[in-house]
């Protein structure tokens, strides 16, 4: 059996790689976060542009076959989530805090209203960058396919 053969080394590399492929749409949406507090507010509503981004992909790459179309409609329905963010913040007398919190309740009703139909089917995936072809073990294999949008960066 493949973890067998990997000893106690298999549980860090699975923490490690784990970690990587789930942190790495919250390092998009921090970014994006960090450039929003420099306008000098806040958006709370962050998961739900994150919810609504990540069932846009989804269901766009199911329904054209290709995973790059999935990862360009997950940009610009974020980009629409954080523009209705942008104005509503800008009114007189609005807080956007509260603005905030009504954009998570609001992007992850869409979310799950539109994601519905999509929850059995399996989608077209990015081609994965094998870092791990090295390996004849599968689960060093499979750890170490490290998709296209994850950076590496020094």
């Amino acid at each position: 059996m493949a973890v067998e053969a990997l000893g106690w080394w298999g549980v860090p590399l699975a923490i490690a790689a784990g970690t990587m492929r789930g942190g790495t749409p919250f390092l998009f949406v921090s970014l994006g976060e960090c450039l929003t507090e420099k306008s000098g507010k806040i958006n709370l509503g962050l998961e739900g542009t994150l919810l609504t981004g990540a069932m846009t992909a989804y269901a766009l790459s199911y329904i054209t076959g290709s995973p790059w179309i999935g990862v360009i409609a997950a940009g610009l329905a974020g980009a629409a989530l954080g523009v209705i963010h942008g104005w509503l913040s800008q009114q007189f007398r609005v807080n956007d805090v509260a603005v905030g919190i009504a954009m998570i309740i609001f992007g992850s009703g869409v979310a799950f209203f539109f994601g519905k139909p999509f929850i059995q089917p399996k989608a077209t995936q990015l081609p994965t960058i094998d870092l791990g072809a090295w390996s004849g073990i599968p689960a060093v294999e499979a750890a170490l396919q490290i998709s296209p949008c994850f950076c590496w960066e020094s």
